[in-house]
């Protein structure tokens, strides 16, 4: 297949466009002179787009600005589906999040269910068949929050929110990307929407001590428990200096959990996904 993806160079991005290319398929990975994912323009969207197959969109960001995340998640996305369609590209793969909702009020998971309903309503009024999955957390080495939870994991004591008690479900980047490779090589039909998490369900603290003990080849991780009341205060400051990656809304989401049943991914990729 002609593959057009977006995002190629990022965290999931690059390992999707290397499985890709040794699975044979030709990849085009424009640069951002090339396409302005802030201000997509057909004239430059169209050249890349006569031809393909197939769109991977593997782009995502953090940031603290609401309107930032709504155009790189929502809007540019929308724009690209419907002149994609126009181009004759029969299939759209769409990377999003687990708990994407376009009501979901933490604006990441919002901005992200929103891009996907928009690119299903179009693909599903013009024919072109639109896949979506949903990763939970992921790791690997590379990605802005694992390298953050690994920095995390050095310490011999860590005081945690809650104790660290939020429950995760980790999926590995290498997963994801032959997961991506699946769901755009087999025909998914329309509106597929699955979710790609991990074996293992474990708390963040039990995360990081994964780490402490595995990567850095140090005894059990000490926790200290923090009331989340005395955190949550603190969180405005946080969202500005992390851009956003630990704020309320990133508090809301480890409330909230990031679990869901790995069945489907299993089946997609043949095998259990790592634990």
């Amino acid at each position: 297949m002609n593959i057009l993806l977006l995002g190629g160079s990022g965290f999931i991005g690059s390992r999707l466009a290397r499985r890709l290319r040794e699975a044979g398929h030709q990849v085009r990975t424009p640069s951002r002179r090339e396409l302005d994912l802030l201000n997509p323009e057909a004239s430059a969207a169209m050249p890349l787009l006569e031809g393909c197959d197939a769109v991977a969109n593997c782009v995502g960001i953090m940031s603290r600005r609401r309107d930032l995340l709504e155009t790189v998640h929502h809007h540019t996305p929308a724009k690209l589906a419907a002149w994609a369609r126009e181009a004759g590209v029969s299939r759209w793969l769409q990377l999003s999040a687990l708990g994407a909702d376009p009501a979901h009020p933490v604006a990441f998971v919002g901005s992200k269910g929103r891009g996907d309903e928009a690119v299903c309503q179009i693909g599903a009024a013009h024919g072109m068949s639109v896949a979506v999955a949903r990763p939970s957390i992921v790791y690997g080495r590379g990605g802005a929050s694992c390298e953050l939870f690994i920095k995390l994991a050095r310490l011999p004591v860590i005081a945690l929110p809650a104790g660290g008690r939020f429950m995760l479900q980790p999926v590995h980047a290498n997963d994801v990307a032959d997961g991506l490779v699946r769901l755009l090589e087999n025909g998914i039909p329309h509106g597929t929407i699955i979710p790609f998490t991990g074996s293992l369900r474990t708390s963040l603290a039990g995360y990081l001590t994964a780490m402490h003990t595995g990567l850095h080849r140090k005894p059990p991780l000490r926790v200290l428990p923090i009331p989340l009341a005395l955190v949550k205060p603190f969180l405005p400051l946080t969202n500005v200096l992390s851009n956003g990656m630990v704020s309320a809304g990133s508090f809301a989401l480890l409330e909230e959990g990031s679990c869901a049943d790995c069945t489907a991914f299993a089946e997609l990729l043949g095998r259990e996904p790592l634990g």
